[in-house]
């Protein structure tokens, strides 16, 4: 994916969580999309099929598999997937399929799942909560272990770097979250 799309991923999920004045872990997803508009519903869908975005009568929906409810942290990474597909503008303008990140994703579905990943687990938050596990990332953000595996790969890679708070609008996230991790680093050490 060329890197201007993989930035405008990223900023969304930066300037939703700096225009919802969000400051703790894990996001509530579903009171997320409540609160801008786009509702989340149940229904059966087939066993393959998570979850889906759409339009109906110019109001997104974000429409979750009933089946699937026992899985609740996959079914928020879902909800934050499809909120990404709405966010960049992608419902009715593409095919689109919801399911556990893989890099063979087409670039729609990468763009979705960067999204989702760096709404529900934020790299400057993640290092400001000194996490270095896939176990820590599925506990303090309430992903799957597959979702945490995708955004540790990601955070090793900028661990390595040292590429944190380069961006105006990551350091505003970080301010915003800085109570919110300073207490997670004090229960940390007990």
């Amino acid at each position: 994916m060329n890197y201007k799309k993989y930035q405008k991923s990223r900023n969304a999920t930066w300037e939703l969580l700096i225009d919802l004045k969000i400051r703790e872990l894990p996001i509530k997803i579903t009171d997320l999309c409540r609160s801008i508009g786009i509702s989340v519903k149940s229904q059966v869908l087939t066993d393959e099929q998570d979850g889906y975005s759409t339009i109906v009568n110019g109001e997104p929906i974000i429409v979750i598999n009933s089946l699937k409810r026992d899985n609740t942290a996959r079914m928020r990474f879902t909800v934050a997937h499809e909120l990404g597909h709405i966010m960049l503008g992608h419902v009715g303008v593409y095919e689109l399929v919801n399911r556990e990140p893989s890099p063979s994703d087409n670039e729609i579905e990468q763009q979705a799942n960067i999204f989702a990943s760096r709404l529900l687990a934020p790299a400057c938050v993640l290092w400001g909560c000194d996490v270095h596990s896939v176990e820590e990332i599925m506990q303090l953000c309430d992903i799957s272990h597959q979702a945490a595996q995708f955004r540790y790969n990601r955070m090793k890679v900028l661990y390595e770097r040292n590429k944190f708070l380069i961006s105006l609008l990551e350091r505003k996230v970080y301010q915003q979250f800085k109570p919110f991790m300073l207490k997670y680093l004090l229960n940390k050490q007990f």
